[in-house]
């Protein structure tokens, strides 16, 4: 051994020594076990849910859950639901709201999250075309519960006519001047100006 590596050595050897024959046994962290319940939990619940899943809500429009999974950490778990809304309504939608609940086995909601399906100008859904989103609710620990389970909501403002002003404004005609021009007038100059 080099004598330059003992006192690096030493403090490991030590440890070494005085090692009783139980502290070599591998001892379970404390966190391994919800990490197991957890890990279990998200196999069961792929196993349940199958995606594409498609709902449609009349006069609202249809909601395809294209994925859904349970994600997370111990104590930090949530649902993640990829969606896709699409217009099947006769006229267009100005807005939607899509929301995905987290249930327990009574039927109550324990989180919901809501995505606000709207176009970022002021153009409406058109009938046919797609909205898509992500949600992300937390589960609170419920999903360690037998019987909890999701649901999707959606609800649409549809495009609706005018009203008519009563009384109505009168139309008024603009009248526009022909352009004017001033003589002489030379472009600005930005430059320096220099004399002789």
């Amino acid at each position: 051994m080099n004598p330059r590596s003992l006192p690096f050595a030493l403090p490991l050897l030590l440890a070494v020594a005085c090692a009783s024959p139980g502290d070599t046994e591998r001892r379970e962290h404390p966190h391994e076990l919800e990490l197991r319940e957890l890990q279990q939990a998200q196999q069961l619940f792929r196993e349940q849910n199958t995606v594409p899943q498609v709902f449609d809500f009349e006069g609202h429009g249809r909601v395809t859950v294209r994925e859904i999974s349970l994600d997370g950490f111990p104590g930090g778990t949530y649902l993640r639901c990829r969606f896709h809304y699409q217009n099947r309504t006769d006229k267009p939608v100005v807005q939607a709201w899509v929301s995905l609940d987290v249930l327990d086995a009574e039927k109550n909601p324990v989180a919901t999250q809501t995505a606000h399906c709207i176009v970022p100008i002021p153009v409406p859904i058109a009938r046919g075309s797609y909205y898509s989103d992500e949600l992300r609710p937390p589960t609170f620990g419920v999903h360690l519960q037998p019987g909890w389970s999701w649901r999707i909501r959606c609800v649409a403002d549809l495009e609706q006519p005018d009203e008519p002003l009563n009384p109505p404004v009168p139309e008024r005609t603009l009248q526009q001047s022909a352009p004017m021009y001033i003589k002489d007038r030379a472009f600005p100059f930005y430059g320096p100006i220099y004399s002789r």
